[in-house]
């Protein structure tokens, strides 16, 4: 799930994001490292985590004119504008959204607008049975405000898709191509594997390949994916994903490699890390630019 829950689900959430490259995934080892070394980063925030990697003078540097996407609400303190932030708004529904660009209660600086559909109670049921459809209605809707659409619907709604399932929801998430779905309307489409990066091989490659399935289905949208350091419930390190990659590193494993290369990336996780129960999203760099 994403870092924009409500506060009943969680206490803090702050997802940081950048934008992630198929092209370099897929190509191996040391030239993936160095080229992807200098591409920029872009991030996504939201909550206290914003606060506490705001007031690290070391972390909050790297975000100098890197336009993270931040999450406009009450938990959002100063953003220091030499970040050069694009605001955006988080909705876990079509109609919310409508009746907000309807009766104009969206926050004044939002430039963007989330659709957070997951297997909840904060999405109508009939937009977890057919996400497609509702996808498509609010990329029209947002567009039509001239807005930026970014989607991230949860892996869990392969519980309401595929109630017959008996692989992981993983695998059954890139069966029925709910990454390309989300993807072929949007301008920014969040992949949540946070849920597997306990196994960071297994999260490489789920990520790899939903990847693969977004581009393939709008080769223009910027692909986002998520690492917790609360994974269900279940405590974990940033520092996992900069771990040394094994010998004869795949493009999975290329992941470390790039992590490790990015200091930026470390001083950031490691300050929003600070505040308790964190969430917090971190992928590769990518070379398209918003």
């Amino acid at each position: 799930m994403i870092p924009w829950f409500p506060s009943k689900r969680l206490a803090f959430v702050a997802i940081l994001t950048v934008i992630f490259m198929w092209h370099l995934l897929v190509a191996a080892s040391t030239h993936f490292a160095h080229a992807a070394e200098h591409k920029p980063i872009r991030w996504l925030f939201n909550g206290p985590g914003l606060a506490a990697i705001a007031a690290d003078a070391n972390a909050s540097r790297f975000l100098d004119n890197s336009e993270p996407f931040i999450m406009t609400g009450r938990n959002v303190g100063t953003i220091p504008p030499n970040w050069q932030a694009i605001p955006f708004a988080s909705f876990t529904g079509f109609l919310a959204i409508k009746s907000a660009l309807k009766v104009g209660t969206l926050a004044h600086d939002a430039e963007g607008i989330i659709y957070d559909n997951e297997n909840w109670q904060f999405t109508p049921v009939e937009e977890q049975q057919n996400p497609a459809h509702y996808e498509k209605l609010a990329a029209d809707l947002v567009r039509a405000h001239g807005l930026l659409f970014l989607t991230a619907p949860g892996v869990d709604l392969v519980t309401v898709l595929a109630p017959e399932n008996r692989t992981t929801p993983y695998d059954a998430y890139l069966r029925l191509g709910i990454a390309a779905d989300a993807a072929r309307y949007a301008d920014v489409v969040d992949i949540q594997a946070q849920g597997s990066e306990r196994d960071t091989t297994f999260y490489a490659n789920f990520v790899v390949q939903a990847a693969a399935q977004a581009r393939q289905a709008n080769p223009n949208v910027l692909v986002l994916a998520g690492i917790s350091t609360n994974p269900s419930g279940q405590q974990v390190t940033p520092m996992i994903y900069f771990a040394p990659s094994p010998p004869h590193a795949t493009a999975s494993t290329a992941i470390g490699s790039v992590f490790r290369r990015r200091p930026s990336i470390a001083q950031v996780v490691t300050a929003s890390a600070r505040t308790s129960q964190s969430k917090c999203s971190v992928v590769l760099p990518h070379n398209n630019t918003r």
